[in-house]
């Protein structure tokens, strides 16, 4: 079958956390670092968050003893208003339980399609011909006409047996042929996919039959085959073959669940038809025929498909049956449907439900989505916000609010830093720069590896490297400035316009200071509630310094 509706993504953070040396009480097994009304806060848990912390602070920083304090605080926090919030009855609210079952039925698919492919490894193999497709260059001499003409006669004096490349400039010289393009190396992935598809059929010293452009015709002589060597594209064609293996390998994992659990009654799928007027897609709705007999579970039935069907069309079931796209899809929504109950079933089966890891991940997504609704229904509504605090909090703040200064400019890069000199002081006196990018002597070629380009595009000026930023700092419209690379390469910087830093209106940022004031407002009261609580609760903190 056809695989559909499966995918596996594993991600895992290897970042330090506390020691569990020390001296914390121990609850159901596990050390712990705080409890709140008996329930615990273990160290598992923090040091989980700890390195989601530590993650989000970026390379150089630390988490530091204030962070972590904070973070326990916030914990205890969550403890207190997903407790309340139960209390309340908030977890037994039917939109809280469907949206806790959708997560836990997709959780639980997912921790199946984890363990399975655990140990998948990427084929050597297709490594290797992933890298080589990546990195393949060919050698190609190219011939260009303007006219067909042109390019059958070429074609036609190849057949006299004469060199290729004699013939070349013999048609170049006598104008017959536009250009001559001999062989320089090129990777396959960078050619026109016209030449790609031609050349890919010959073999090394053969020539190509006449391809057709719009502008013109080509004949072409492959003299070579390379494969260069790149560390990098070589880690990215063995990422490809790992994910190509583990799609592969789901795939019949989900094909061999189905056969082991499934039978398919394809006389009644056939039968279906969703786009004829009779018996009508509402009638199909409420049909109880057996499309999939599953070992031990409920069937699917042709309502069930239908159903399925119905919510895939956001758009309406009928323009879907006048385009004509229902029928199509009637085998690959049967698959995604046949690939969720199996995969769950067997899951269930292998007792993935009562893992640690899934619990906690549904236990917690239970607590994120009540912790919510406990904000949007009790710490929302008394969050009032008024003109005046949104533009005393944007005056406080204005710095955060300024646009960035931008300059525009253009630049010449010399190898030699008298030959820059020479060039501003040309500049200084009135030469205009179009006439000596054109004409100074010294000047590097554009296409250099490791210059940087500055071809008056507007930029911000903290996005260029700090010795640019260095270099043009003042600078007025106009101006020349003179910058040393770390590379060895001398520039010369034409400024020919800068806009200052300067606040952006109060209007054009209302919206977002509004969004931030009210964001802190309800942090802040998050807070205020969560000390009332915690004052009347048991909340005991075990963690030292």
């Amino acid at each position: 079958m056809k695989f559909i509706g499966i995918s596996a993504t594993l991600s895992f953070i290897a970042v330090p956390g506390l020691s569990a040396q020390q001296n914390l009480p121990v609850m159901k097994g596990k050390k712990v670092v705080a409890s709140v009304n008996g329930e615990p806060v273990t160290l598992d848990e923090f040091n989980r968050e700890l390195a989601v912390l530590q993650e989000g602070m970026g390379k150089g920083k630390k988490v530091g003893k204030d962070d972590r304090s904070a973070l326990l605080n916030r914990l205890i926090n969550t403890r207190l208003i997903v407790q309340e919030g139960k209390r309340m009855g908030l977890d037994e609210l039917p939109e809280i339980k469907k949206m806790v079952d959708v997560f836990s039925r997709v959780t639980l698919r997912e921790e199946l399609m984890e363990r399975y492919l655990r140990n998948i490894k990427a084929d050597e193999k297709e490594v290797d011909r992933i890298y080589k497709s990546s990195t393949q260059e060919w050698r190609v001499t190219s011939v260009f006409f303007e006219k067909e003409e042109g390019a059958k006669a070429f074609a036609k004096a190849l057949e006299s047996g004469k060199p290729f490349n004699d013939l070349a400039k013999k048609f170049l010289s006598e104008k017959t042929a536009a250009r001559v393009e001999e062989g320089e190396y090129l990777r396959v992935k960078e050619i026109d996919p016209k030449i790609v598809e031609v050349v890919s059929k010959v073999k090394v010293g053969s020539i190509s039959p006449i391809v057709p452009f719009k502008s013109g015709f080509v004949i072409l002589k492959l003299e070579d085959i390379r494969y260069s060597e790149d560390p990098e594209v070589l880690q990215q064609a063995r990422r490809e073959a790992l994910k190509n293996k583990k799609f592969n390998s789901l795939n019949d994992y989900k094909d061999a669940l189905i056969k082991k659990y499934v039978t398919i009654r394809q006389e009644v799928l056939k039968q279906i038809d969703y786009e004829s007027k009779e018996p009508g897609f509402d009638n199909l709705l409420k049909e109880k025929r057996v499309i999939a007999d599953i070992k031990g579970e409920e069937p699917v039935t042709v309502g069930d498909l239908t159903e399925y069907l119905r919510q895939q069309f956001y758009h309406g079931v009928q323009r879907a049956i006048e385009g004509k796209k229902l029928n199509s899809k009637k085998d690959s929504s049967l698959d995604e449907m046949l690939f969720k109950r199996v995969f769950r079933k067997e899951a269930l089966r292998l007792g993935l439900d009562k893992t640690e890891n899934y619990q906690n991940k549904v236990r917690n997504y239970e607590n994120s989505v009540i912790f919510g609704a406990f904000v949007k229904k009790v710490i929302v509504p008394d969050v009032k916000l008024s003109e005046e605090e949104v533009k005393a909090y944007y005056q406080k703040h204005i710095e955060e609010y300024k646009l960035p200064e931008m300059v525009k400019m253009n630049s010449l890069v010399f190898n030699k830093r008298e030959d820059a000199e020479v060039a501003i002081e040309k500049l200084r006196k009135g030469t205009e720069f179009q006439w000596l990018s054109a004409n100074a002597e010294g000047k590097v070629d554009k296409n250099t590896q490791g210059i940087l380009m500055l071809d008056g595009k507007l930029m911000t000026t903290k996005d260029l490297p700090e010795g640019v930023q260095k270099a043009i700092s003042g600078v007025k419209e106009g101006q020349v400035r003179f910058y040393a690379s770390p590379e060895g390469f001398f520039y010369v910087l034409a400024i020919e316009n800068v806009l200052s830093s300067k606040p952006q209106p109060y209007e054009e940022v209302k919206g977002m200071v509004t969004q931030r004031v009210f964001d802190e407002k309800v942090k802040k009261a998050i807070e205020d509630y969560a000390d009332k609580l915690r004052a009347a609760s048991d909340v005991k903190v075990y963690l030292k310094n």
